[in-house]
């Protein structure tokens, strides 16, 4: 299901000379673009900034926060769905290609993707309702 384009902000992450990069796109306000060491970290606190932005509005409730994450050199034609469980994460495809991974944490993710050959031009695409996400 998607949600209509006010009800979805859309966080970019990509690797950008040995920090990983934000950038926002919504027809919503958003927090400002930055730069973070580790992907892990950079992705948690995107989290942290959009949900300290909406938290306790009525908007929060209907709303999704949309992860594409680029890890790779290409375009990122092939798209990964990425979910978190307890355990660490998971990405999954069964439309086009057939590939499943399971790590502990989002670099563990990449590392495993790396060790295929056809890894170049993935990215992971993560969708959480703004009111799942942690408190800032």
């Amino acid at each position: 299901m998607y949600l209509r384009d006010n009800k979805l902000v859309t966080c970019v992450v990509s690797p950008n000379k040995g920090t990983w990069e934000v950038t926002w796109a919504s027809d919503v306000k958003t927090p400002k673009d930055f730069k973070a060491s580790g992907l892990n970290e950079t992705v948690d606190q995107a989290m942290r900034e959009i949900a300290a932005m909406y938290a306790g509005t009525p908007a929060s409730v209907e709303m999704e926060l949309q992860f594409a994450i680029y890890p790779f050199r290409g375009k990122g034609s092939t798209v990964l769905d990425l979910t978190r469980d307890i355990d660490g994460f998971s990405v999954t495809d069964s439309t086009s290609v057939p590939v499943s991974l399971r790590a502990p944490t989002l670099e563990a993710v990449v590392a495993e993707a790396t060790a295929r050959p056809d890894h170049d031009d993935w990215m992971f695409h993560w969708v959480i309702p703004m009111t799942q996400l942690p408190s800032a």
